[in-house]
């Protein structure tokens, strides 16, 4: 036997432990974990063009208008707006450009 469980396995066994939740409430908490994910791919990606461009968080910060904790907490993922996300993207030269995708259609999206 081994120590490890698969993927289906595990959800099995916290949905058992959670017999009181819909699956309202699991797609719920899917889709928070999928934005909390989201979240700390664009702060990593953010820092790594800092970091490419030779900054520091202080020189963000100063050229955006927020403190330097705020950058760091920015780069690990505590993002709450997305024009605030634009805004420090400009900052480094760069733009945040999303789009929406259904099937095998892509709409882009300022």
């Amino acid at each position: 036997m081994t120590q490890y469980s698969n993927w289906a396995d595990v959800k099995r066994r916290l949905r058992e432990s959670n017999p009181e939740a819909s699956d309202a409430d699991w797609e719920g908490r899917k889709q928070v974990a999928r934005a909390a994910t989201e979240a700390y791919v664009l702060g990593h990606g953010l820092r790594e063009i800092r970091e490419a461009q030779g900054l520091t968080q202080v020189q963000v910060a100063e050229a955006v208008g927020i403190s330097q904790a705020r950058v760091s907490q920015i780069e690990r993922g505590e993002i709450h707006n997305l024009e605030f996300m634009r805004t420090y993207a400009s900052a480094l030269g760069a733009k945040i450009t999303f789009s929406i995708e259904y099937g095998d259609r892509i709409v882009g999206a300022a």
